[in-house]
């Protein structure tokens, strides 16, 4: 939170009723008095907006001495009757603590306050209790009494009496904050609060004839209703009613600044509430639609900006406008979340609030400038933490396109994100370029990227939910998707691959079957030619084997020439010498 104030439980008196506040009005004044300096937004996510809302706590209920010029006292009551024993005061103070609806953390201080303390808080508020009063203790008095108001101002009874159903609302109001816990409890089991809520309609419908009756009027309808959400069981039904807040938002269309100022600081207080500030931003965009207005925080720009001509009623009712615009970035989502205080950052700089911002400056107010100065630090805190988030050295410069679209494409560039960026610049170049569909084709465009960056990881809108998506989960299946394209050209390329290595081993196939063709013919040349070769082996084998018997006999025969030859010279030699032996002749003879 912004201020740690220690909650310490004290009560309220205000001519002569005690009463519990939600400290709305002046919420303004003592945040602006008292705002530190945190160093880092992420501060604000555990620290709190003002001095009566402690941590993350719903608005709780806190009491003061009030007397009747306003200034805070304490006031030490005098019992008449004496203490009881401690158990049994111990009890009858219990059963007044739960009447008061606090917190825990103010229960056990109540409870720890000395017997004398607990005695003469329990008298003075039995003594206020039973003492005369026009406060009725029966809830459906007073609904009943506005149901009358509410027929007499739709039929305009010239009858009627304003001052008297100012009396009767001022009387609820007082009720409303005193009575015990019972009675806010019978109120709202007894349709008390949509009749409030019709009554306060009733008076919106009529604001273009704000007379000083209506006004009155429409105060203390405002005052109700912040009555009725000091108590924790009416704040809870006032959050839950599908039309409370956005009816309390139409407030903001009242003249008076009185009224103004209240509903800014129910508004801003609703956005410290756990599910408040969604509920705070639907009834601005109701507003919106309420007013014609361009866009959901125009009039409340256009507050901050005119003049009202009284310096107080000025500054007081532009205190309350910054109160507001800072709660409203400070709070809810954008405690944890840079993108969605830049979100709604964006919206409000695109109204102008920077240059009458600077305006304001002239006003020379302490606490205004306090909440002036509170807006710039967070803004650049921002500014320096989405610069840090794309590595620059500056600041980017959102008022410049050309600026945002050179650290969008040095981001992207080199990433499988670029070419979906000029896919988006060239269909946006191709939307229709007429004057009367352009804003809208523009405009829904803005909401979906809008959507599309502050939805949250679950799913949630926080704000903006033009369509009914899942951002995470388009995101997935898109993620999904493109694993599935690649898939599928990993799976054509491999197919691809698969055609070309089928087409070669056909080819291989027919190479080889050649090939095992050419070795059948050459396996068939080699067996003729190994047919021819033990055929002629054989044919030479019986050639050298003719020869060889041929070469024995011509051995033989020469063997035989040869002895035929010695024996031829033998015998001529024999005959030349004249002496053949008788053997020889016969030989020779036969």
């Amino acid at each position: 939170m912004l201020l740690d104030v220690p909650e310490t439980p004290i009560t309220t008196k205000m001519n002569g009723e005690w009463w519990s506040g939600w400290c709305l009005s002046g919420v303004a004044t003592r945040l602006a008095a008292s705002l530190p300096r945190p160093t880092m937004p992420a501060i604000r996510a555990n620290r709190g907006w003002c001095g009566c809302l402690q941590d993350d706590e719903p608005p709780e209920i806190t009491y003061c001495v009030v007397d009747h010029t306003g200034t805070l006292t304490l006031q030490t009551l005098t019992p008449t009757q004496p203490i009881p024993p401690e158990d049994e005061l111990d009890i009858k103070f219990a059963e007044l603590v739960e009447e008061l609806d606090l917190t825990a953390t103010n229960k056990a201080a109540m409870l720890a306050l000395p017997s004398q303390k607990k005695w003469q808080i329990y008298c003075s508020r039995k003594k206020d209790q039973d003492g005369t009063t026009d406060l009725s203790p029966l809830p459906e008095n007073y609904i009943e009494a506005m149901k009358g108001i509410l027929s007499a101002w739709e039929e305009e009874n010239p009858d009627s009496s304003p001052a008297a159903w100012i009396r009767t609302l001022e009387g609820m109001k007082t009720a409303l904050r005193t009575q015990p816990h019972s009675f806010v409890q019978g109120f709202l089991e007894s349709d008390g609060l949509s009749t409030l809520l019709s009554l306060l309609e009733g008076v919106h419908a009529s604001r273009q004839t704000e007379s000083p009756s209506h006004t009155a009027l429409h105060t203390s309808l405002i005052g109700c209703l912040k009555a009725l959400m000091n108590n924790s069981t009416g704040r809870a039904h006032v959050l839950a009613h599908p039309t409370a807040i956005n009816t309390i938002a139409q407030s903001l269309a009242s003249e008076n600044i009185k009224i103004k100022v209240a509903a800014l600081e129910i508004l801003g207080a609703v956005c410290l509430v756990p599910g408040g500030h969604k509920k705070v931003l639907d009834a601005m965009t109701h507003y919106q639609a309420y007013t014609c207005e361009r866009s959901r925080f125009q009039g409340i720009i256009n507050d901050l900006d005119k003049s009202t001509g009284e310096y107080r009623d000025e500054v007081c009712l532009k205190t309350a406008v910054m109160s507001f615009v800072n709660a409203v970035l400070s709070y809810g989502p954008g405690q944890e979340s840079l993108e969605f205080r830049l979100h709604l950052r964006y919206e409000f700089l695109m109204l102008g609030i920077q240059h009458v911002m600077q305006k304001l400056r002239r006003h020379d107010n302490q606490t205004l400038d306090r909440h002036l100065d509170f807006f710039e630090m967070l803004r650049k805190e921002d500014e320096k933490e989405l610069a840090r988030k794309f590595e620059l050295e500056k600041d980017v410069d959102i008022n410049s396109a050309t600026g945002m679209f050179d650290v969008l494409r040095r981001k992207l560039s080199h990433t499988a994100a670029y070419p979906h960026l000029l896919s988006l610049l060239q269909h946006l170049l191709l939307l229709p370029l007429d004057y009367g569909c352009q804003p809208q084709h523009w405009l829904l465009f803005d909401r979906i990227v809008q959507q599309i960056v502050t939805q949250t990881e679950n799913g949630s809108n926080h704000d903006i939910s033009i369509l009914n998506i899942d951002v995470k989960e388009i995101v997935h299946l898109l993620a999904k998707e493109e694993e599935l394209i690649a898939a599928r050209t990993k799976a054509e390329e491999l197919e691809k691959e698969n055609s070309e290595l089928a087409t070669k081993v056909a080819k291989k196939e027919q190479e080889l079957d050649q090939r095992m063709q050419e070795k059948e013919d050459l396996e068939a040349s080699v067996n003729r030619a190994k047919e021819r070769l033990e055929k002629e082996t054989a044919a030479h084998l019986e050639a050298r084997q003719r020869v060889s018997a041929l070469e024995d006999v011509k051995s033989e025969l020469e063997d035989r020439l040869s002895i035929e030859e010695r024996e031829k010279k033998r015998l001529e030699a024999l005959l030349s010498m004249g002496s053949l032996p008788d053997d020889t002749k016969a030989e020779g003879l036969t």
